[in-house]
Order: C-alpha cells, then sequence, then structure tokens
C-alpha cells in the first residue's frame, strides 16, 4: 500500500532481506517524487541494438519463425539425434546464422523403444548392457513416471572405458553430421542418482565402483567434449557447482517466473476453458511472496560464476517460463496478448547480475517476442547490483544504461534517481513505456505503473530497462 509520496512506501512482501547479498559501493540515491518532477520529452534519437544472446525454437511448428532465431548469437533448436533435422534443415530454418547453434541431448540416459527402431549406438550399448549401463535390469523409472509405453530409459555407465569412448565419438559425429557446432545437456548435474527413486542405480554405482566417483566422470566426459572442440551448454550443472569449470554455460529453470495453473471457466480464444496457465512471479518456495527469494538463489550462482571464471565458464542463462498476458474482451470472454511486464521482469531480474535471460511462451511461441533482447546495456558496472533507498528494489547500472527491479506497489510510484553511474546525457530512453525522459545533473525521474493480475487482481512486480 502506497503511504507517502515523498518519504517511504510500506509494502506487505518487503520484510525479508537477502541475507547474502554484498552491495556494491553507495554512489546512487533514490526517492519518491510528485507527478511534477516527470519529465517526458519528444526526441528522435538513435538506440543501439545488438544481436540477442539466447533463444530456443521449436523447427517445424508453425509458430516457428526464422528471422526471430537469425537475431541472436546462442540457439538451442532441435535434438541432436532427431530424425528430421539436418544440415539443410538448419540452414533453410536460419540456425546456422547464428554464432552457436546446439542441439539437445539428454545427459545421462537414452531411450531404447520398445516397439519401433533404434539408431545402431543404441542397439550396441543395449546389447552390451551389462557393461555398458548403470541399470542393465532396470526398473525404467522415468519412462514408468511419464507413462510412456514405448520406452526404456537405460543410464549411460561412463566409468566403463568403451562407454565413455563411444558415447564421446557418436555425440561428436552426429554433432557434425547434424550441422550443430554445440550441445544443450539436459540432467547436467549427477544429482539424479541421489534421488530416491534411483536408489537401485545409486546402489550399483556404489556396489561396483566404490572408489570411483561418478562426479569426476562426467566431468571428465564434458571436458573430452570441449577438447573436441563442442561448445556446451548444461541445464543446472550449477547443482554439481565443480561441473562448471568443464562447460561453456550453464542453464537455470524458473528461478525468476514460472507457470502455474488456475481453476477458471472463461472462454478464451473462442474456446471454452475450465483451466488457465498464469505466471507465478515468486517461484522458489511454495510460500513464496518476496522477489528476494529469487535474488537469494540469484546471488549464489553470481558467486559461482566468479569462481569458475577462471576456468573457462563464461555465464548462466535463465530461462524463465511465462504464460500469456489475458484481456477482457468481453464479460467473461479474454484474448491472449504478449507478457509484457513478465518479459521485463525477468529479464531485468536477470541483468541484475549481468546473466543472459530467455523467457519462452509455451503456450503461443509469437508472444514472447520482444526488442528487449536486443538492446545494447553495454557492459556492466560496479561490483554487483545496489538496493534502491526508495522503495523494496534494486538497480543496476551499465554503459548504455540501467535495469531496476521492484516489489508490488498498490498505486504508480515516481522515483528520482541520481547516479555516479548515469552518464552526462540529456535524455534516458524508458524502453517499457517507449519514451524519452529529460535527464539532469540532479537526475532522472521515471514512472513506474504495476500491473494487476488478470484474474486475481494481484499487483505484480516489475521490471524495466532504461537507455541513453
Amino acid at each position: 500500500m502506497l503511504t507517502s509520496s515523498k518519504s517511504f512506501l510500506t509494502c506487505g512482501v518487503c520484510s525479508v532481506l537477502v541475507s547474502n547479498i554484498l552491495y556494491a559501493n553507495t554512489l546512487s540515491r533514490s526517492n519518491l517524487v510528485s507527478s511534477s518532477q516527470y519529465i517526458p520529452i519528444e526526441l528522435n534519437k538513435t538506440l543501439h541494438y545488438k544481436k540477442g544472446e539466447y533463444a530456443t525454437g521449436v523447427p517445424f511448428s508453425k509458430e516457428y519463425d526464422k528471422s526471430w532465431i537469425e537475431k541472436f548469437k546462442i540457439v538451442q533448436v532441435g535434438g541432436v539425434n532427431d530424425a528430421d533435422i539436418s544440415s539443410k534443415v538448419l540452414k533453410d530454418k536460419g540456425v546456422l546464422n547464428s554464432t552457436y547453434h546446439i542441439g539437445y541431448d539428454w545427459m545421462p540416459a537414452f531411450y531404447n523403444y520398445t516397439s519401433g527402431v533404434n539408431r545402431p549406438f543404441v542397439v550396441d550399448i543395449v546389447n552390451h548392457k551389462k557393461s555398458m549401463t548403470l541399470n542393465p535390469n532396470g526398473p525404467f523409472i522415468h519412462c514408468k513416471r511419464n507413462g510412456y509405453d514405448w520406452c526404456e530409459d537405460y543410464y549411460y555407465n561412463y566409468f566403463d572405458s568403451t562407454t565413455f569412448d563411444a558415447r564421446v565419438n557418436e555425440l561428436v559425429k552426429a554433432i557434425h553430421e547434424k550441422g550443430y557446432n554445440g550441445v544443450f545437456f539436459d540432467w547436467g548435474s549427477t544429482k539424479f542418482l541421489s534421488e530416491p527413486e534411483n536408489k537401485q542405480m545409486y546402489q550399483f554405482v556404489a556396489t561396483h565402483y566404490p572408489h570411483q566417483s561418478y562426479l569426476e566422470q562426467i566431468k571428465s566426459f564434458y571436458s573430452e567434449l570441449q577438447k573436441r572442440g563442442v561448445f556446451i551448454v548444461t541445464n543446472q550443472a550449477f547443482r554439481d557447482d565443480s561441473l562448471l569449470a568443464s562447460v561453456d554455460y550453464d542453464m537455470t529453470e524458473s528461478y525468476i517466473t514460472t507457470i502455474k495453473k488456475l481453476k477458471k471457466s472463461i472462454i478464451l480464444e473462442d474456446k471454452n476453458v475450465t483451466m488457465v496457465d498464469v505466471t507465478r512471479y515468486y517461484p522458489i518456495y511454495a510460500n513464496s511472496h518476496t522477489i528476494d527469494d529469487s535474488l537469494s538463489f540469484i546471488n549464489l550462482l553470481e558467486s559461482y560464476k566468479k569462481k569458475y571464471k577462471k576456468d573457462g565458464f563464461k555465464n548462466f542463462i535463465y530461462m524463465n517460463y511465462l504464460a500469456p498476458k489475458y484481456i477482457e474482451v468481453l464479460p467473461n470472454r479474454y484474448k491472449e496478448t504478449e507478457p509484457k511486464n513478465a518479459i521485463y521482469y525477468g529479464y531485468a531480474m536477470g541483468k541484475l547480475t549481468d546473466s543472459i535471460v530467455y523467457g519462452e511462451v509455451q503456450q503461443n511461441r509469437t508472444l514472447e517476442k520482444d526488442d528487449i533482447y536486443f538492446y545494447d546495456l553495454g557492459k556492466s558496472l560496479g561490483d554487483t547490483y545496489q538496493k534502491l533507498e526508495a522503495l523494496h528494489g534494486y538497480i543496476r547500472f551499465y554503459e548504455k544504461g540501467f535495469v531496476l527491479v521492484s516489489s508490488a506497489y498498490t498505486k504508480s510510484i515516481y522515483l528520482h534517481i541520481k547516479s555516479d553511474y548515469i552518464i552526462k546525457v540529456k535524455s534516458i530512453f524508458d524502453t517499457y513505456n517507449q519514451q524519452w525522459l529529460k535527464n539532469t545533473k540532479k537526475g532522472v525521474t521515471v514512472k513506474l505503473d504495476f500491473e494487476k493480475n488478470s484474474f486475481s487482481k494481484e499487483t505484480l512486480p516489475l521490471g524495466r530497462v532504461y537507455l541513453y
């Protein structure tokens, strides 16, 4: 609830502070001001754009957009062993125009099709499963859990040198034949072995390899692929953080936003539905209601990034899952639109630590396209982000602009920002509202309008990006 236009705000979710954050030296000040200090200006000025950092695409879907994929440096499109993927397909789909074009692969395991044709590599491993897999007699937990009656999931025995070498050679060959130059490894860590459902595999390893480490085998696997020139992005290898020394990038999923189901009977795009996907802004814990829960994990990952930079680890990719924004066009009749607030919030949160960010709207991939990924902020400034004094939020400065995030408030806020990091320019561009703002030696005033959930009417946190 907004209680003052000059001195302070109260916010129901602001009591929890991030315990392990190290703020940069205080070179900035923020305070709440009246609307009279908000000065939009008319200006025709060219913005700086660059290639986007990371994106995904589904190459044979009707929503696939070649021109969108071509705008990014790293793209993950299709699987390393997909039968319908070839170098010609990747070229036709615009994928080869990226610096790194990577295919999906399941790191620890593979599917043996119980009805259908398996590739020779799979046939050979199944024929020698007693030495080449960790679960030669099953159980096939993953297939069973997901209701897949067409497969058995076998797990590679990376301890076995024959299996190790065959896996590396087959993967490198497949990558080159398909036209990829890198791989995205799902299940990038070794934590699956410690899950209760996989206790039989864990025991198999403990019995047969009591003096060896599965983690060390995976490190060697990644390192060998890098020696062979393979660009590696992992999914959540940070859970065994030492693995980061042997990969290029690592992905997190749903640390900033995710999707949740809402029971709601509405007419959506001319269809009657009883369940609706909505964006969940506080995804860390079941009872999370503060952006600080996400920040506590973002801070941890930032410490890993700094720790393994010397080994060649480059950055984290924050994958955010988003639902469309729903607009009520008639009573109880809605249409889907771009979830701009969620895209900006996810992006700004990730950029507090200069990480890579992308948001998928899996319900309708056309709605995830936003120019935010192409704005050129330049290099980050300072050791880390700073806490905003005037409200429960955070700010990070860059050479060519800054990002900020704020907890949810029930009324619009006029926030005045002054910082030694802001270069001496007369105008600053609010990318969210597509509006130039007057900047002086005393600073700039920005307007923060808070969106509400279309159904619950809960006020949502926000993120903003400003450019010079």
